[in-house]
């Protein structure tokens, strides 16, 4: 059974995709990552360099944004200087920045609008028949220069159903352009929604049989937007643990470089700047078999596990597997014709190219936006990882809902300034209709994440500010 569950309730909103109670995949939508792939912002050109012909776009990022010539569909120059509305379809990395389109596209639940496309195209599931009834249909309903991208899911749809869509698309685009009147670049103007909008997106073609949410707001807003998924929605105002383990407990996992399989396998996951690298450890597998034929049985074990974490820690770019040496090509083969079909259930383009000389597999995924580790993390490569602050910020939000379940009134905290700034400036405000709880803060620039000092009666917290005068002891909630 294949379930999604949404939690959107606080400032970090997380989907969860289960396949018979395991975790096959985790999304992590911020407000502190604007950068990502859809978001749409007005820029500002500052320079134009002829020679790649391409121009550099400030939208406000650490570094400027990328756009080629190609990805300009306007008969008028780039002007240096000047404001331009441009959208992200390459996430940045590393030093490098994004790289951005002026072919904006507004993307919908069965069709994508591209205001300047000026072509049709089909999901590649759609038969002939379908296609047909689709571009008699929606073609005409085009002004000059616009263009659809057609989903899948499209054929399950009414002609009316898809007009309509159409039609709010198309509105929806209108008003991005109306919003940037009497704006200064650089300014974000939309910010693609991936909990739960894009992942529900995603899976439309994936047979789901429940979907749950945490949020009852949330829930009824999906189910206008998704009409034909409204039977399978459901809303758990707690939702369950996962794999027996919380939020916290299952990224920390899928951020550790181990991964402990139930048989006595182990993978090592280490990802560095320019690739990553999965070695394989047997030590603890027992068999009756020979040691060659164990060897290949080990391998087979390991495929869909390998390829699960892929997915789930989003693993990009150039990936080199370490299987247990085979000494025959026909084992060598099947298993890469293995790990191609575990890829095959996924929705990321992944190419699985075979074994090297030196007996490496290796495979490339597309980067649609940053990996787990990235996101989560301070380092790109890492023995010894430490949550950045992002991460940390959003655990502490996690631990004071948690926190206002219990009979507590108060909460003190000790905190990095750096840290309590930021859950300031983007957690306090949803904690604050979330829960009843009064939150104290100590400002403690020694310390790197966060101590609760202390938790209970207002009494508590009245004594302790009597104990210790010398404290400078904020109330931010």
């Amino acid at each position: 059974m294949n379930k999604l569950y949404f939690h959107t309730r606080l400032s970090e909103k997380i989907g969860i995709l289960m396949q018979d109670d395991k975790i096959k995949d985790i999304t992590i939508d911020r407000p502190t990552d604007a950068c990502r792939v859809g978001s749409i912002f007005l820029g500002k050109i500052r320079n134009v360099d002829h020679s790649i012909e391409a121009a550099f776009v400030d939208i406000g990022a650490d570094q400027v944004g990328f756009l080629p010539k190609s990805e300009y569909p306007f008969d008028q120059s780039i002007v240096e200087g000047s404001a331009i509305i441009v959208q992200i379809v390459k996430e940045p990395y590393q030093n490098k920045g994004a790289k951005l389109t002026a072919n904006i596209t507004i993307g919908g639940s069965n069709i994508v609008f591209l205001p300047y496309g000026d072509y049709l195209a089909f999901s590649k599931k759609l038969d002939g028949d379908t296609r047909k009834r689709m571009e008699n249909v929606l073609k005409p309903q085009l002004r000059k220069k616009e263009g659809l991208i057609i989903r899948t899911n499209s054929a399950q749809k009414t002609d009316s159903e898809l007009i309509h869509e159409l039609e709010q698309l198309r509105a929806s685009f209108q008003e991005l352009l109306h919003s940037t009147k009497n704006k200064k670049a650089p300014i974000v103007l939309y910010r693609d929604q991936l909990i739960p909008s894009h992942m529900l997106n995603q899976y439309q073609s994936y047979p789901i049989d429940r979907i749950y949410f945490d949020e009852l707001i949330k829930m009824k807003e999906m189910m206008t937007r998704y009409p034909h998924d409204k039977d399978k929605m459901e809303y758990l105002p707690s939702l369950p643990l996962l794999e027996g383990a919380t939020i916290d407990q299952i990224l920390k996992q899928l951020t550790s470089p181990v991964v402990q399989m139930k048989e006595g396998i182990v993978l090592t996951i280490e990802q560095t700047e320019g690739l990553t690298v999965i070695d394989i450890d047997s030590s603890q597998y027992r068999s009756r078999q020979n040691k060659q034929a164990t060897l290949f049985q080990i391998n087979q074990k390991a495929v869909p596990a390998i390829a699960a974490e892929i997915n789930k820690r989003n693993i990009s770019g150039i990936i080199l597997i370490d299987f247990l040496k085979m000494k025959r090509k026909d084992e060598q083969e099947k298993i890469h014709q293995s790990l191609k079909r575990a890829f095959a259930q996924y929705p990321v383009r992944t190419e699985v190219m075979g074994f090297t000389k030196l007996g490496l597999l290796e495979m490339t995924r597309k980067r649609e936006n940053v990996s787990l580790l990235q996101q989560l993390t301070n380092k790109s490569s890492i023995v010894a990882w430490e949550y950045n602050l992002e991460s940390i910020c959003y655990q502490l939000e996690r631990e004071l809902y948690q926190l206002n379940r219990t009979n507590a009134e108060v909460v003190l905290l000790k905190g990095n300034p750096s840290l309590l700034d930021l859950f300031q400036k983007y957690s306090s405000a949803i904690l604050e209709k979330q829960i009843q709880l009064n939150i104290f803060i100590i400002k403690d620039s020694t310390i790197k994440g966060y101590d609760i000092l202390r938790s209970g009666s207002n009494q508590l917290m009245d004594e302790y500010i009597v104990q210790h005068p010398d404290l400078t002891i904020d109330k931010i909630l």
